[in-house]
């Protein structure tokens, strides 16, 4: 049986062809499989100005539910955007809901697994943006001005990405390293760029954001493999796979 783990999905009703592409991964993941959503499958946008019986026209969220009808098995661990919506997807989608930090063993492998917004990296106003009065307050915002926040919001984020991304990465990985002799892939969210520190003890892979890619980590009697495909929202275009692999076989633990 495999085991995969995903992130950073951000689904959202204005980027439909995001939510087709989840939709054809899901769709080709096998019945018995078993997913784990290591936080935001949904965008902030979405749990706040989305009404629930509207949530399920995502095409993205139809999937899952397919999905667990076919026998596959959903466990989420809510991230930064959607946390207000976990009951949703426990009675809609028929979800396990986790707390973070979560840790299983898979096929040998011991996985550590967490969003990553907790981990000391963010900034204090993004923090109070997370909080249930700001939600409230954005779901009462009229559109327009709401659509005008959003813009400026993604403008703020991208203009100091790089940034940020070295901030988190070097909080990870020092994250990572204190797991050592716990763990032996550590699994985090939230920084849409993918990585995968594949010679690191423990392994320390970001799983990335399905923005403009899609990505993810296999887990399965060969051993874990972490995906990154590129362009295979483009018509007629054959997707751009990077592939890594680790044995089994799980790397030796350290005593120290």
């Amino acid at each position: 049986m495999a085991y995969y783990l995903a992130s950073d999905i951000h689904l959202r009703m204005d980027r439909p062809e995001r939510a087709r592409r989840f939709a054809r991964w899901v769709r080709q993941l096998e019945d018995d499989a078993s997913l784990l959503v290591a936080g935001d499958l949904c965008d902030f946008w979405m749990v706040a100005r989305q009404r629930e019986k509207e949530l399920m026209e995502s095409e993205g969220l139809g999937a899952l539910a397919d999905f667990r009808a076919r026998g596959g098995s959903l466990a989420i661990l809510p991230g930064n955007h959607d946390l207000w919506i976990c009951p949703f997807y426990e009675r809609t989608l028929g979800a396990t809901l986790l707390r973070e930090p979560y840790d299983t063993t898979v096929h040998g492998f011991r996985l550590h697994v967490v969003h990553g917004h907790l981990l000391g990296a963010r900034r204090n106003w993004k923090g109070w943006m997370e909080s249930r009065e700001f939600k409230h307050a954005f779901e009462l915002l009229p559109r327009p001005v709401a659509g005008l926040l959003d813009q400026l919001l993604e403008r703020k984020n991208s203009s100091s990405l790089e940034a940020d991304e070295r901030r988190y990465l070097a909080v990870f990985r020092d994250y990572a390293v204190g797991l050592r002799g716990r763990a032996d892939i550590v699994v985090i969210g939230h920084v849409h760029r993918a990585v995968d520190d594949s010679a690191s003890d423990p392994r320390m892979i970001v799983l990335g954001g399905w923005q403009k890619r899609s990505s993810y980590l296999k887990i399965d009697s060969t051993g874990a493999s972490f995906h990154v495909v590129a362009d295979e929202h483009q018509e007629n275009r054959s997707p751009a796979v990077v592939s890594r692999e680790s044995s089994p076989s799980p790397p030796s633990r350290s005593t120290s």
